[in-house]
């Protein structure tokens, strides 16, 4: 088990296939309670049901990349995409909305407000990051996010992400992301859009 006290020096490593099941259920987990999920997919039921398969499609089809990171035990994960490989890829969107359900129509109106949004500058994408909640507050977001902005920098590469909520905005924050304004949802939560420059 992760010790909490050592948490600040955890080593974050590649997610392999055999790890996609697991990983996927914990980005559930760090999500369920969070405002656009709760927005978005209103019955916790439903939300419960659905959320697993929701990430279990972003991992699979991220895993090729070779940007996803995990903590030892999978309690925390972050999905990154490199520069130039992400963008509208049908195929996703497309099986996300399956496993969707009756929510697709909604998550295809919150995908076309951040692809509205989203830089067209060279930059790495922080898809999602996230921790079990009774392991949050810990450090491993920070660690999640520790290789990828340290390439960022040495590459001389922006970063760009969406946060969820204002906790996270500030943990973004501290990391050198700026906000660029804001993606209000209908009759929603926010989402806000965040940049950040090579240091």
């Amino acid at each position: 088990m992760i010790d909490p006290i050592a948490t600040a020096t955890i080593a974050p490593r590649k997610a392999r296939a055999d790890d996609l099941p697991e990983l996927s259920q914990t980005l559930a987990e760090a999500f369920f309670a969070d405002p656009v999920f709760s927005w978005w997919i209103p019955e916790d039921d439903r939300r419960r049901e659905i959320l697993p398969e929701f990430f279990g499609a972003i991992v699979e089809a991220n895993l090729e990349h070779d940007e996803i990171y995990a903590v030892e035990d999978l309690v925390a994960g972050a999905v990154w995409n490199p520069p130039d490989v992400e963008g509208d890829d049908e195929a996703l969107v497309a099986e996300l909305g399956a496993r969707c359900g009756e929510y697709a129509d909604t998550l295809y109106e919150v995908f076309e407000l951040m692809s509205e949004a989203h830089p067209r500058e060279s930059h790495y994408y922080l898809f999602f990051l996230g921790t079990r909640p009774r392991w949050q507050s810990r450090g491993l977001g920070s660690a999640l996010m520790r290789p990828v902005l340290q390439a960022c920098d040495e590459r001389g590469l922006p970063a760009y992400l969406e946060a969820t909520c204002e906790r996270n905005v500030k943990l973004y924050q501290r990391h050198g992301f700026e906000l660029t304004g804001e993606l209000p949802l209908p009759d929603g939560p926010n989402l806000w859009p965040m940049w950040r420059d090579p240091r």
